[in-house]
């Protein structure tokens, strides 16, 4: 990655002279400026940054800057100082418009640049995102659509989407981490619950990990947004037309090209959202609870060490109950409280935890190919063709369609647990693209005595 082929290469000089807080404040400015014109007046930066920054600029030090004494002299001349070395350092450029005014250009990397500096400082609490709901909201709309730019352009959001998710699922989970960190710095008991309630509750929980369960739910959504992008995949005609409506649109520049790109990105969607709540979600929950579990330990024992009447009594409070032969403690301080040892018994009282044992290693065990008997590799070559094999499933329901071309399970008959087993192994195969029939769950279950089965749809191909 050549960074400085992209950005000015002395953009970040002015973060690491002695007055880079100036210079902070000063970009906080031309961002604010960049927010409000679409063309920004040099006369205007130039008034904002005097007007806002008169008490920074009156009381810095330019030593060793390339200041004139006549820029030095005031605020005023600062202020065009200030203006001149943010504009030599890249952060932006001039223009001359029609009116023979000149206008400030802020590039693309300044102006990303200072979208994330103004992200890093901002309080202001992030809500808001759907990024799983958007995803299903425009796979299922454009899933009635007849034209194929209207699926070709969904497939591209749900990729976008799912992209962001994963971002803020790692933004989260790391998030997370620095509070353990400041958790550890924090001594007083009231700073340690404010920013356990008020930081980590509002800003971590409230704002990512409710909506997460609630609002954003993966496992809501999972099986629908699964449901039509394996449509998609199974349709040819259907991939042949948003292929061409991608070339069409330029997302590539061949049809076979489209194509590879559209079912990569279908099948990564796919993958993602069968590993989110494995592999984010409940790493993400363990998180939490280890950060819960920390805090809690923290406040209790900040509230035990309080050095106060309460506190001492609580410590020696707990340094008896600990003890598992206190009498003799209880002996020692009866001088100045009048204790008495009491003992009960509980359901735990006759129970003591398990002790692991550490596990040895040993060598290797070597299997040859001449190990394995031939009555072994039978063995094997029976169970693959066994009665329950795929093969088995999709001739047990070809028998069950019949003349048919859609079949419900409360309309087969499951009479013995043969029946049973082969309905639920036709639900494993329905999702198969080489199965000569799609499996669809209807939701809800229906009683077939002994037996609970879900509601299924299994329609042939055409």
């Amino acid at each position: 990655m050549k960074l400085f082929e992209s950005v000015h290469r002395d953009v970040f000089t002015v973060l690491s002279s002695p007055n880079r807080e100036l210079y902070a404040e000063a970009l906080c400015v031309l961002y604010e400026a960049y927010q409000d014109h679409l063309k920004i007046p040099e006369t205007v930066l130039y008034s904002m940054l005097r007007g806002k920054l008169e008490r920074q600029l009156a009381e810095a030090s330019f030593e060793g800057e390339d200041i004139d004494e006549e820029e030095l002299r005031d605020v005023s001349g600062r202020a065009r100082f200030l203006m001149r070395k943010l504009g030599s350092r890249g952060w932006f450029e001039k223009e001359r418009g029609k009116d023979f005014e000149e206008n400030i250009i802020v590039p693309g990397y300044s102006s990303r640049l200072l979208e994330l500096f103004h992200e890093l400082t901002s309080d202001d609490t992030a809500r808001g995102f759907s990024y799983v709901f958007d995803t299903y909201s425009s796979l299922t709309v454009s899933k009635n659509e007849v034209g194929a730019y209207e699926k070709m352009a969904s497939i591209y959001s749900a990729y976008e989407n799912t992209r962001a998710l994963i971002k803020l699922l790692k933004k989260v989970y790391h998030n997370v981490k620095n509070y353990f960190q400041l958790q550890i710095e924090l001594q007083d008991i009231n700073k340690v619950l404010s920013s356990h309630f008020d930081d980590f509750g509002l800003k971590v929980v409230e704002t990512y990990i409710r909506p997460l369960k609630i609002r954003d739910s993966v496992p809501k959504y999972r099986i629908p947004i699964q449901s039509i992008l394996d449509e998609w995949l199974e349709d040819d005609a259907m991939l042949l037309a948003i292929s061409n409506a991608a070339l069409q649109d330029k997302r590539n520049e061949t049809i076979e090209l489209c194509r590879a790109q559209l079912l990569e990105m279908m099948f990564w969607i796919k993958t993602q959202y069968e590993r989110i709540e494995s592999e984010y979600l409940d790493e993400i929950d363990s998180q939490v609870r280890r950060y819960t579990r920390a805090t809690t330990q923290k406040i209790e024992s900040l509230t035990n060490r309080d050095q106060n009447t309460k506190g001492n009594l609580i410590y020696l409070l707990s340094a008896l109950s600990e003890q598992r032969q206190s009498a003799k403690l209880v002996d020692a301080v009866q001088s100045a409280f009048h204790l008495y040892e009491q003992s009960f018994l509980s359901e735990k009282s006759l129970w003591h935890r398990k002790q692991a044992k550490k596990r040895v290693k040993n060598a290797p065990i070597a299997i040859f190919e001449d190990q394995i008997s031939e009555d072994a590799k039978d063995e094997a070559k029976k169970l693959m063709s066994s009665r329950y094999s795929k093969t088995a499933a999709l001739d047990y329901l070809r028998e069950t369609f019949g003349e048919e071309s859609v079949l419900y399970t409360k309309d087969i008959d499951i009479v013995d647990d043969h029946a049973y087993l082969m309905n639920m192994l036709a639900l494993i195969h329905g999702f198969d693209s080489d199965s000569f029939y799609k499996a669809e769950i209807l939701g809800g279950t229906f009683s077939r005595e002994p037996y609970i089965v879900p509601q299924l749809k299994f329609t042939t191909k055409e």
